[in-house]
């Protein structure tokens, strides 16, 4: 959208020009960009008086949108929870609406799953804790997101979660239904996908059962090459759930992934469950404190810099969203950082999404299943080590902790991804795959490689006999990975 003027200017080319209104440049400059949408672009800036960063998104008002800018803004106006980004301003124009939010440091759920393969049921279950206090409060609040997903799910370093991008949400009458479709495909509830009239809390339930599935399990339960292919599994509402999830936890994602809406349970019917009651974190619905008594210390820097005490009262008791209430929070943000000490993480991206949302350009090239080129090596051999400290260390310990998280022989894969398992009690010799006499000799002319050759050779048979057994074992070890697919996973069906 950069015109020539703008390029020639000497602000950056990469700053765009929605940006340069002066009531926005006089209380904040712009640093880089966060990402874009469909709708919005999302911005990284410095406000001017404080020093402090927070994330900008513009919405322009003249462009045609699926919801109209204020219902955004709306819903961002009434929120305040601690799991969900925190809105500081607002600031209007003729041609735009700028949203002055918290920046949400750490990295996406997705990047966090992907980096682990899948969650343990401990983190898995603090990060649901989280978004089921967060979204039952949106439900209370008659607040609809309709586009919960792991890129809209920020995790700290701490495990603290921060739900962001409402830009899809909506607000709604007790028992009204809601008509017009959004969402995520791989995360569409059935009753979505039909076109019928949709309860948004219910909505919001089926997304997050897939999204736990995917924490726990590191693939979405519904997957298909085309958009037919989803809806039809998704209306069947088949899928596998490994067996190596506990029976509390299997529990809790056929709740979620109820087929029938009507039989759905809410984030309320779900507080007692027992699977949620194992974990450190309580489950309660609530808000952030209030702000009708501020914080002196920082009432009387403000009045330091030239704000009016009254003022500031009046702009935290009705929630003005001006920028004596910005600046408020923002110091009272710099104060809990300073007592805190903490590292900070990096910011956040919100640019990329791995998983589009109906309205994205990209909508129809869904991310199916792991390809067979992704899996990595690293499970058995980290690649910060060379083979041969691999080995001893195996040897020598063969319960060392793995460096990256063991999935087990019962996970469920996808039919893409190779199955690697090896007994511990077996060394293999990552050099030895010739059969040739020189390669052998080569060998025997280093001790550790001798030394090593005969502790590997001592744990097999010699001669024909011993590659038979080789062969042998090989095959067996190949049908246990093919085993877990056939009968560890079972198939869950739609009550009738």
């Amino acid at each position: 959208m950069s015109s020539d003027t703008e390029e020639e200017s000497s602000e950056p080319s990469t700053v765009p020009s929605i940006f340069g209104e002066e009531v926005f440049t006089r209380q904040y400059t712009i640093l880089k960009a966060l990402g874009q949408g469909g709708s919005a672009k999302v911005m990284l800036a410095l406000h001017r008086l404080t020093g402090a960063t927070v994330a900008v998104k513009a919405l322009m008002k003249q462009e045609k949108r699926s919801e109209p800018p204020a219902s955004e803004v709306d819903i961002m106006r009434m929120l305040r929870h601690p799991n969900i980004v925190s809105l500081l301003q607002v600031i209007e124009t003729e041609w735009n609406i700028y949203l002055i939010m918290e920046v949400a440091e750490g990295e996406q759920l997705f990047n966090r799953i992907q980096k682990a393969g899948c969650l343990n049921e401990d983190e898995a279950r603090s990060i649901l804790v989280q978004l089921f206090s967060a979204i039952g409060y949106c439900h209370d609040k008659g607040v609809a997101h309709r586009d919960l997903k792991p890129d809209n799910v920020i995790v700290d370093e701490h495990g603290k979660v921060k739900i962001i991008d409402f830009g899809l949400g909506v607000r709604f009458r007790p028992g009204q239904k809601l008509e017009k479709p959004c969402g995520t495909f791989q995360f569409i509830p059935p009753e979505v996908f039909l076109g019928f009239p949709y309860d948004g809390p219910k909505a919001d339930v089926w997304t997050l059962g897939v999204l736990l599935y995917y924490m726990v399990t590191g693939i979405v339960p519904f997957a298909g090459a085309t958009l037919s292919e989803l809806r039809e599994q998704v209306l069947y509402g088949r899928y596998d759930i490994p067996y190596q999830l506990s029976k509390d936890l299997r529990s809790m994602i056929s709740l979620l992934l109820t087929v029938n809406s009507r039989q759905r349970p809410t984030v309320r019917d779900l507080m007692s469950h027992p699977w949620l009651q194992k974990g450190e974190k309580t489950f309660t619905i609530q808000c952030n404190g209030d702000t009708s008594c501020p914080d002196l210390e920082i009432m009387a820097a403000m009045q330091n810099i030239g704000f009016d005490t009254q003022d500031i009262r009046q702009s935290l008791k009705h929630r003005k969203f001006n920028e004596t209430m910005a600046v408020y929070y923002l110091l009272r943000g710099q104060a809990c950082q300073d007592c805190d000490s903490n590292v900070h993480t990096k910011v956040m991206n919100p640019g990329a999404t791995p998983f589009p949302s109906v309205e994205d350009p990209d909508m129809f090239s869904l991310p199916l299943r792991r390809r067979a080129s992704e899996p990595s090596l690293r499970i058995l051999v980290s690649p910060t080590e060379n083979p041969d400290q691999s080995q001893s260390k195996e040897m020598d310990d063969p319960d060392l902790p793995e460096k990256t998280p063991n999935l087990g022989r019962g996970h469920k894969r996808s039919m893409t991804a190779p199955c690697i398992y090896l007994p511990r009690d077996i060394v293999i010799d990552v050099e030895d795959t010739s059969f040739s006499s020189s390669s052998r000799s080569e060998k025997a002319s280093s001790g550790l490689e001798q030394s090593r050759t005969s502790i590997s050779s001592s744990l097999q048979p010699r001669g024909w006999a011993g590659w038979k057994k080789r062969i042998l074992a090989c095959i067996l070890r190949l049908c246990c990975c093919m085993s877990p697919h056939k009968r560890c996973p079972r198939k869950v069906y739609p009550p009738k």
